[in-house]
């Protein structure tokens, strides 16, 4: 397991994070290990880790902070190491049993301030601009953008559907600023030697820019997809065009963001307002 925990020790280095965030992450990871020395990976289930992160959080004399840090530590460690995302919140409650993270506005518009790498920014405004999910952001291809009919061509995936999305107005400086600085041949956000770019390295650089914008919520990238849809109901979006937009197969998948929005009948504007009477 040694040699794993080096490799997210170098994984933490490469995404720029401070020498204090990686000896804090590497030493949670060693205790968590620690306590589980006499179990296989495989026999290390989510609802241990789950119970293991509450007895952290509720030791006697102990730090919320540190704990809740852990958490965070431990669910990054399984996701760029494992490639899986634990169902879990950093406190150790279940995911499934509370509605999605969710950033306001102001939150996204920080978030994407902070970051100065050009290639990052043009990718995390894609992502919110259109309410994408980092598979189909990774898989656009150069052509898939059409600046003059200002659309984006979203490929089919196994579970989905083609679909093509509107190019909002001020993503197109963003995008234009990124080809002309990067120059990508085939794939828009490639990683090395023209390869796809991998997920985990847009998560880590999301959990970076979270700190910078000194942002204390348990997000990932896909909470600025969950974000997006929101902010559109908000706006006074139609639920069934929004679930056309997300590409999601049934719309009791998209209904769950209706219990977040807060939509204010200021923001409805009525059909007879565009009459000529």
């Amino acid at each position: 397991m040694t040699h794993l925990i080096e490799r997210f020790t170098e994984i933490l280095r490469k995404g720029k994070y401070n020498t204090q965030t990686i000896a804090a992450y590497r030493n949670a990871i060693f205790v968590f290990y620690n306590h589980f020395r006499d179990l296989p990976q495989s026999k290390i289930t989510e609802e241990l880790i789950a119970a293991y992160l509450i007895d952290l959080g509720e030791k006697k004399g102990g730090n919320a902070d540190a704990a809740l840090q852990a958490g965070k530590a431990i669910k990054l460690f399984y996701e760029v190491i494992f490639n899986r995302k634990l169902g879990i919140k950093a406190n150790g409650e279940s995911k499934a049993e509370s509605l999605p993270e969710i950033l306001t506005e102001d939150e996204v518009k920080k978030l994407i301030s902070v970051l100065e790498n050009l290639k990052h920014k043009a990718l995390m405004s894609i992502i919110y601009a259109a309410g994408l999910k980092l598979s189909d952001v990774l898989n656009l291809k150069v052509t898939d953008i059409n600046f003059n009919k200002r659309e984006i061509k979203v490929p089919p995936s196994k579970s989905e559907k083609g679909r093509t999305l509107m190019l909002p107005k001020k993503l197109m400086p963003i995008l234009y600023a990124y080809i002309e600085k990067y120059q990508p041949s085939e794939l828009l956000f490639g990683g090395e030697n023209g390869k796809t770019y991998s997920p985990r390295s847009v998560q880590l650089v999301f959990q970076q820019a979270l700190a910078k914008a000194k942002i204390e919520k348990d997000a990932s990238v896909h909470t600025l997809r969950h974000s997006y849809a929101v902010h559109c109901l908000e706006r006074g979006m139609d639920i069934h065009l929004l679930q056309e937009i997300l590409g999601h197969k049934y719309l009791q998948t998209t209904s769950i963001y209706n219990q977040i929005a807060q939509i204010e009948l200021v923001n409805i504007r009525s059909p007879f307002e565009d009459l000529e009477i």
